[in-house]
């Protein structure tokens, strides 16, 4: 089993902000799950909404905290000691002022960055940092007192924000399927703001066909 947890806050008037990239990230994965899409559940004693769903043969959990940005840490803990699962099964996908937007990338373990949900969540591992992350670029970073301000708008480039959100989700994937390394060799190059031919080619073609390998 592996969980995907996208970070962000919860309520209508947060949705479409940047800092719930992952938010977005976690839905866009459950609308590409089959069928009518993931089943979210409010899991009060795990403080998130959460859908379990089969992803090319592996059960994952897809996990979105209610406890708000900066208290993300509280409901990853939870999640992980009640499937007893550990950081390694964990990816958690979340926006990123340092990279400008149309910029994903996928990391293997490493720092917050400053990015407070990820503070919490390395927080409660009691200061371990081993777990991966797909990071969404929604810059570039104002800086400063601005910054909070930045990340609860919403973005206004509507079609590079979607496209950003659907390459993420695809990430995420191609981490479920080939690991950490490969998903950063397929999406950490791609800028898709330059509309050239080359970022045109690059396929969304994550197989979610859980029978393809038997």
């Amino acid at each position: 089993m592996k969980v995907i947890v996208g970070l962000g806050n919860p309520g209508l008037e947060y949705y479409f902000t940047r800092h719930n990239a992952g938010f977005a990230a976690i839905d866009e994965i459950g609308r590409l799950s089959g069928g009518f899409g993931a089943q979210f559940a409010n899991k009060k004693n795990l403080f998130c909404d959460m859908a379990k769903v089969d992803l090319s043969g592996t059960e994952v959990l897809l996990v979105k905290p209610f406890t708000y940005m900066n208290d993300s840490g509280k409901s990853v803990q939870a999640v992980l000691n009640w499937y007893k699962l550990e950081p390694e099964d964990l990816l958690v996908v979340h926006d990123d002022v340092s990279l400008p937007l149309g910029r994903i990338r996928v990391q293997e373990a490493g720092g917050a960055g400053g990015q407070h949900g990820v503070e919490s969540i390395i927080q409660q591992f009691g200061g371990q940092k081993n777990f991966d992350r797909v990071k969404i670029g929604v810059g570039p970073d104002p800086g400063g007192d601005v910054r909070g301000k930045y990340v609860l708008q919403v973005e206004p480039n509507t079609d590079l924000w979607v496209r950003c959100i659907k390459y993420a989700a695809q990430a995420c994937l191609g981490w479920l399927e080939k690991g950490a390394v490969e998903a950063a060799n397929k999406f950490n190059g791609l800028d898709l703001s330059v509309n050239d031919s080359e970022t045109k080619r690059q396929p969304l073609d994550i197989d979610l066909d859980p029978d393809a390998k038997k």
